[in-house]
C-alpha cells in the first residue's frame, strides 16, 4: 500500500507572493512532509503535474454556502473541491437566530472547511430583487442586536471568523438609520470579539468616505469594482478616492466579491490598469443566482483578473495566503509549508479563446483561462469536476 502523494513536475507557488519553483510535494498522513526537487518516491503514489500550478488549496472568502437556508445559498460541495475550493467562508447568509443549525447540520457534512461570517442582522442574508417578498436584512431596525452577535460568536469560536454587514438602502428599506445602526452594531460586535467585520456597501446612503472611516486594521470592504453610484472609483479618471488609499494604508482589506451585481470592466479596468488599485482578495460571492453566470466558480474569477494584468502569484497569493490571513487563520492553511495539513490545489492555465462577462454584460476575450485539475483536502485526494462555461 502506498505511503502517501507525491506531487512530482510542477511549478508550485507556496502562496506567498514569490515567483515559483519547480519542486515535488510530498503529502503523508494528512500533512505536508516535504517541499523539495527530485524527491524520491519511497512507496508514494506519484501524482504528474508536469504543466501545472500546484498552489495551496483555494479560499473562498466571500460565498453563500448555508445550504437549505434563505433564497441565496448553494451547497458547500457546488463551490467547493469541485471547482479547486478547499476553504470556503459564508459570508453573513446566518445570523444569531439562525447559524446554530448552520454549525449544527450544514458545516459538518461538507468535506471543505466551511467557516462563518456573522450577519449583524439576527435573520441573516434576505432581500434580492427578483423574489418577493423583499424584505431585507436591515429593513427593521429590531433585527439589529449587538449582544446576541456577541453571544453567538462566543458560542462558536471554532467557526465564526467575523461579523458581516450589507449596506444598501433597498435592504434597509431606504432608511438611513438602519444601515447606519447595522454599521457601528457590525463594528461593534467585531471588536468586541477581537475579530474583523466584512461591509457590503452597494447603493447606500452612507457616503462610502463615512463607511471607511468607521473601519479598522483588518476588517473588509467586499465589492470593491461594483458599478453602482458612489463606487469610491467615480471621480473624471475613475481613481479611487482618496478616503479609499488612506484606508488601505491603515490596514482595511478590499475584497473582489464579484456576485450578480458587483464586479464591472468599467470600473476595474482603469482601477487596476490605471491606478494600480488591485485586490487583496480575490473572491466570488456565489449564490443560487450567479453560479449559472457571471461568476461560475472560483477560477472564472481568478481569470479575470489575470486577463486585468495582476501577476500570476499575486492571483495565488490572493485566494491563499491573503484569504486565510483576513480570516485570522492563517496558521492552519493559506501556505505550501511542511508540518501545514496537505490542502492543495492543482491548477492548469489553458490557453484559447474565453469569453469573460461582467454583471453588466460586458465581455472581454481572454486568451488564457484557470481550470482546477485536482486537489488535496486534509491530504485526500479529489477530481475536479468543473463544467462551467
Amino acid at each position: 500500500m502506498s505511503e502517501g502523494f507525491l506531487i512530482k513536475g510542477g511549478q508550485v507557488h507556496d502562496g506567498g507572493g514569490g515567483p515559483a519553483v519547480q519542486d515535488d510535494v510530498r503529502v503523508r498522513s494528512g500533512l505536508i512532509d516535504r517541499i523539495e526537487p527530485g524527491l524520491p518516491a519511497d512507496g508514494d503514489q506519484i501524482i504528474d503535474a508536469s504543466g501545472l500550478i500546484v498552489a495551496p488549496g483555494l479560499i473562498d472568502l466571500h460565498t453563500h454556502v448555508y445550504g437549505g437556508m434563505g433564497i441565496y445559498s448553494v451547497d458547500p460541495d457546488q463551490v467547493g473541491l469541485a471547482t479547486g475550493v478547499t476553504t470556503l467562508l459564508d459570508t453573513g447568509s446566518a445570523g444569531a437566530l439562525t447559524y446554530p443549525t448552520f454549525h449544527r447540520y450544514v458545516m459538518p457534512q461538507a468535506r471543505e472547511a466551511v467557516y462563518a461570517l456573522l450577519n449583524i442582522s439576527r435573520i441573516g442574508v434576505q432581500g434580492h430583487p427578483r423574489v418577493d417578498p423583499r424584505i431585507g436584512d436591515l429593513w427593521d431596525i429590531n433585527y439589529i442586536d449587538v449582544e446576541s452577535a456577541v453571544a453567538c460568536i462566543k458560542q462558536y469560536p471554532q467557526r465564526i471568523v467575523g461579523t458581516k454587514v450589507r449596506l444598501s438602502a433597498s435592504l434597509a428599506n431606504n432608511h438611513p438609520g438602519n444601515e447606519q445602526a447595522g454599521l457601528s452594531s457590525a463594528v461593534e460586535a467585531a471588536d468586541r470579539t477581537g475579530l474583523p467585520c466584512m461591509v457590503h456597501h452597494v447603493g447606500s446612503n452612507i457616503p462610502v468616505g463615512d463607511m471607511l472611516a468607521a473601519l479598522r486594521p483588518g476588517d473588509i470592504v467586499t465589492h470593491m469594482y461594483h458599478p453602482q453610484s458612489d463606487t469610491g472609483f467615480s471621480g473624471p479618471d475613475h481613481a479611487p478616492a482618496k478616503s479609499m488609499r488612506q484606508a488601505r494604508d491603515r490596514g482595511v482589506i478590499f475584497d473582489v466579491g464579484h456576485g450578480v451585481g458587483s464586479f464591472a470592466w468599467r470600473v476595474a479596468e482603469p482601477a487596476c490598469q490605471q491606478h494600480e488599485f488591485w485586490p487583496d482578495t480575490i473572491s466570488t460571492d456565489i449564490h443560487r443566482f450567479n453560479i449559472d453566470g457571471p461568476v461560475y466558480d472560483m477560477t472564472t474569477t481568478m481569470s479575470k483578473l489575470f486577463l486585468l494584468g495582476m501577476p500570476l502569484p499575486h492571483v495565488i497569493r490572493a485566494v491563499t495566503s491573503e484569504p486565510a490571513r483576513a480570516m485570522g487563520i492563517a496558521d492552519r492553511c493559506g501556505r505550501l509549508l511542511p508540518g501545514r495539513s496537505a490542502d492543495i490545489t492543482l491548477l492548469r492555465i489553458m490557453d484559447g479563446q474565453f469569453m469573460l462577462t461582467d454583471v453588466e454584460g460586458q465581455t472581454r476575450l481572454a486568451r488564457q483561462h484557470f481550470f482546477p485539475v485536482r486537489v488535496f483536502k486534509d491530504g485526500l485526494p479529489f477530481e475536479c469536476n468543473l463544467t462551467s462555461q
